[in-house]
């Protein structure tokens, strides 16, 4: 998925999800409004504004941290339930690593780990057993990625408006 690719997304505003679902079916279309959420923080934004550590001395773009929830996605989901050791692209440099040139890249990165993550959150047989990484079961491993998706798309936003100089909703 290239940065062209994801501008053609439909980045409109999501509907929370509704409270006729199961357990699982809730956790898991919450974590996929918060992804969406997530993502609606990359519009209108060029790519060095992407890049843009705008907020000093922060040093914290929206493109590092869409490069940070690729490592939780990997860390706390695929590895977290089932074991499969996943090295993490960015070690350090997540949050502060991202340029221009690295854009299309961390993009296919990203959505590939979400599909890695989507894949083992349905191939996992039921909510409360416990992940053989991180013995978190799938529920409580829902339930973190939920919280990691809502505390960074807040800090993206920030990020966002600092770096078109305005506030553009």
């Amino acid at each position: 998925m290239s940065l062209e690719t994801l501008h053609r997304l439909d980045l409109s505003a999501g509907s929370e999800p509704g409270p006729d679902l199961d357990r699982r079916e809730y956790l898991v279309a919450w974590l996929r409004y918060q992804r969406h959420e997530f993502l609606r923080k990359t519009r209108d934004l060029s790519p060095a504004q992407l890049v843009a550590q705008s907020v000093p001395p922060v040093e914290l773009s929206v493109m590092g941290l869409v490069r940070h929830m690729t490592q939780m996605e990997l860390h706390y989901v695929v590895f977290g339930l089932g074991g499969v050791e996943q090295e993490m692209p960015y070690g350090e440099a997540d949050y502060a690593g991202a340029t221009v040139e690295t854009i299309d890249e961390d993009l296919v990165s990203y959505f590939a780990a979400v599909a890695a993550s989507d894949q083992a959150t349905s191939a996992w047989p039921d909510l409360e057993e416990p992940g053989v990484g991180t013995g978190r079961s799938l529920e409580m491993t829902l339930v973190k990625m939920i919280d990691e998706y809502a505390l960074h798309a807040g800090q993206a936003h920030m990020i966002r408006f600092a770096a078109l100089g305005e506030l553009r909703r």
